[in-house]
């Protein structure tokens, strides 16, 4: 019986052991599952992981029903997103995307920006054209999918591959699942910002900044003999947007001009110079408008508008809806003196008026950064000298020149003008101040291109 007894306790030792070894193998196998899928790129920078940034509510855990992330991918995120402007920020040191909405950071993701040889342009943009499934035309028909075009020479956010390091020919590649749920949240004209380091929004107040005023309303001036005055229509005003700094045409006298012949009776008679005059005058084209008559037809609109100083050209730029409203000459003071890049956004009214805005500021590194090359030696392990050429990038950002309230004291708009942006204001709008002129993609169906390096 004591055999039988220690026989028994043996064989229930060893069953003990093989239930506690297989209980530890699945818990080894679970952890090393898990170590892998947070190691990846791809996982780390997918929508569970990265797209609550400092908006999310903690929920409760997933239900066994919910449908898996390739079920949900087409689909809008169940995550609540504050309402108002949306920024995205790239930074290309960190190689991620940042994306903020009504001044609240959101999400980020890990992505690949462009190798050396095909940088990511650094600057201020926006969403241009958005396409499900895009092939690029420059790049042997490569697959775009869920493309986000911020410029027309062929710079987007897309779904790509390679992500964590830069790896593309200048576009920005985001993993799958982010790139479908960013494309069903951006709009187009959604302003995309990208610098060497990671750049954030900051709330700003400052007495210059632009305040919404209701235009009045027009009193119809008595007319005589009950004449109805002749009213501008949008599309003529639209003709005349770029002519507001050209003299006005009636005003243009041309000398030595002959007087017109009148036809009577089959007998050529030498105009009156009275009936000259009047001719004349029913032939000259409208004067140019205003900005307070551009103002009436964007306000009417309500759609946000872009506004644009620029240090080097020492002018203001208008755009609404991806065209140019009107441009006019501007006063900075110091005009030698840089001013940096800056990016004023209004987000939404404050107070029951609907007058005062709230407002953001990001500032861009006043100094880009610098490519280096240089040669590098190293000894293999026979000891052999090895030398290889690295190219790479110096950090060479400095603070902004000015600070954004400097910046904003040194402008100088005249009164009709401000009169006119005031009436046009309204969330969504920005304010972009900078030393560059307009970049070279600034032109039609783009907002300002401002191109820092």
């Amino acid at each position: 019986m004591l055999i039988l007894h220690a026989r028994h306790h043996k064989a229930s030792s060893r069953r003990d052991r093989r239930v506690v070894g297989k209980a530890l193998c699945a818990i080894a196998v679970t952890a090393c599952l898990a170590l892998a899928a947070s190691a990846s790129p791809a996982a780390a920078a997918s929508w569970h992981g990265g797209w609550y940034g400092g908006w999310h509510k903690h929920k409760s855990a997933h239900k066994s029903h919910e449908p898996k992330a390739a079920d949900r991918a087409g689909k809008e995120p169940a995550i609540e997103i504050p309402k108002g402007p949306q920024q995205i920020f790239i930074s290309i040191n960190q190689q991620k995307l940042h994306f903020y909405s009504n001044g609240v950071h959101v999400a980020d993701t890990s992505i690949a920006t462009g190798v050396a040889a095909h940088p990511t342009p650094y600057g201020v943009f926006s969403i241009i054209q958005k396409q499900v499934f895009h092939r690029s035309n420059i790049y042997s028909n490569a697959p775009m999918p869920f493309m986000q075009r911020i410029t027309w020479s062929g710079v987007a956010m897309h779904e790509g591959w390679d992500i964590g390091h830069p790896a593309s020919h200048g576009c920005i590649r985001m993993p799958h699942d982010f790139a479908v749920r960013l494309y069903h949240l951006t709009k187009l004209n959604t302003r995309v910002i990208i610098a060497r380091a990671e750049l954030k929004p900051v709330e700003f107040t400052d007495p210059h900044l632009f305040v919404h005023k209701e235009r009045p309303p027009e009193i119809a001036a008595p007319v005589a003999n009950e004449i109805e005055p002749v009213v501008a229509k949008p599309a003529e005003l639209a003709a005349h947007a770029n002519t507001l700094t050209l003299p006005v045409q009636s005003d243009i006298v041309t000398p030595q001009a002959a007087a017109p012949a009148i036809k009577s009776d089959q007998k050529t008679e030498s105009a009156a110079p009275g009936a000259t005059a009047g001719a004349a005058a029913a032939i000259a084209p409208p004067a140019p408008p205003t900005p307070t008559d551009l103002a009436k037809v964007a306000a009417a609109k309500k759609n946000p508008i872009s506004i644009f100083v620029s240090r080097k050209r020492q002018r203001l730029y208008i755009r609404q809806d991806f065209e140019p409203l009107f441009d006019v000459p501007v006063t900075i003071t110091e005009p030698e003196s840089p001013l940096g890049t800056h990016v004023f956004t209004a987000l939404e009214f404050t107070g029951p008026e609907h007058t005062i805005l709230r407002w953001n500021v990001v500032s861009l590194p006043g100094e880009p950064p610098k490519r280096v090359r240089y040669v590098e030696e190293r000894r293999d392990r026979r000891g052999h000298v090895r030398r290889r050429e690295i190219e790479e990038e110096r950090a060479g950002d400095t603070p902004s020149p000015q600070t954004p309230s400097q910046v904003l004291a040194r402008i100088e708009i005249p009164p009709e003008v401000s009169d006119a942006i005031a009436q046009m204001i309204v969330p969504g709008s920005a304010l972009i101040v900078s030393d560059q002129g307009l970049g070279d993609e600034t032109g039609e169906g783009t907002d300002f291109d401002v191109v820092t390096r």
